[in-house]
């Protein structure tokens, strides 16, 4: 499942769990099922929304949040570090990228016990 969110469409940290509200849905899903975030740059700003923050939950599901929505900021850097430790130091790198290019804020190793910083 991919879950693109439009502006109306919300996500927050609630109950230690990340709850997205998408087309009239609510999906919610805890810390263990997270397995990435990242940033994704594109190269074609700045006329286009050209970066966003990408949450994979599994194999099947990704959340999208670009970064034009009115929710990113709010929630990549005030309410996501509540749930998981963010690198930072890649979200400035990826601000002034201007290239087609992933970098990962977070990564759960393969046994899922603990965090990549």
């Amino acid at each position: 499942m991919k879950l693109t969110l439009s502006n109306q469409d919300t996500i927050c940290i609630k109950d230690c769990k990340i709850a997205v509200f998408f087309e009239n849905r609510e999906y919610t899903f805890v810390k263990e099922e997270i397995e990435a975030a990242m940033i994704i740059t594109t190269d074609k700003g700045p006329f286009y929304d050209d970066m966003c923050l990408a949450l994979r939950i599994d194999s099947e599901t990704t959340i999208f949040v670009m970064s034009e929505h009115p929710q990113y900021d709010g929630f990549l850097f005030d309410e996501l570090k509540t749930l998981i430790k963010v690198d930072y130091g890649k979200v400035i790198e990826a601000s002034s990228c201007t290239e087609n290019k992933i970098f990962f804020l977070y990564q759960r190793d393969n046994a899922g016990e603990k965090e990549k910083r």
